[in-house]
């Protein structure tokens, strides 16, 4: 069914009742003023779109610029990624040329290490059984001669012994020989 713009426009007027009738009627729009406003609303259409438009290419135009800053970025990463790799792998030469190196240096320190433990045992023992000693009168004999006294400390290398004569004398632990 087509429609016509005649009937468009003219609607068939319905009988108002009488006590309707003093109601106002609106008027209805011409033809030319409902092109006029359709007109309009196309402009105001056309003008949101545009401004639209031209704030996304805007948008799309910083994005591009981001993205190309961000490919150089990772450009220059690249890079710094490659020299630190290659610098590492240098690197793990040099260490395994140093192990290589330091390898008979291991064997000397362990024999030094068992030499000074079989030096200091006698120490530790005598340091042990003087600790147990502390507060009593003792005799040393000693590379130095004999000290007798009130023994009054033990440290990790020394004996401190106080003579009769109120004299303190302190006895390196290597040198001790005997105790009574």
């Amino acid at each position: 069914m087509t429609v016509s713009l005649r009937q468009i426009l003219f609607v068939k007027s319905t009988r108002v009742p009488a006590h309707k009738k003093a109601a106002t009627r609106k008027k209805r729009p011409t033809l030319l003023n409902m092109i006029n406003s359709l007109r309009h609303r196309f402009l105001r259409l056309f003008n949101s779109l545009s401004r639209r438009l031209h704030r996304i290419s805007r948008d799309v135009s910083r994005l591009a610029g981001q993205v190309n800053d961000v490919s150089a970025q990772e450009k220059q990463l690249a890079v710094k990624v490659a020299q630190t790799t290659q610098s590492l792998n240098g690197l793990s030469g040099q260490v395994s040329a140093l192990a290589t190196r330091t390898e008979p240096f291991a064997t000397q320190i362990s024999s030094l290490q068992a030499e000074v433990a079989s030096l200091t045992a006698p120490s530790r023992a005598v340091r042990t059984l003087l600790q147990g000693r502390v507060g009593t009168t003792v005799s040393i004999e000693s590379n130095a001669g004999s000290i007798s006294g009130t023994l009054t400390a033990v440290g990790d290398d020394f004996a401190q012994i106080q003579e009769p004569t109120g004299d303190i004398v302190l006895i390196p632990l290597a040198n001790v020989n005997s105790v009574t």
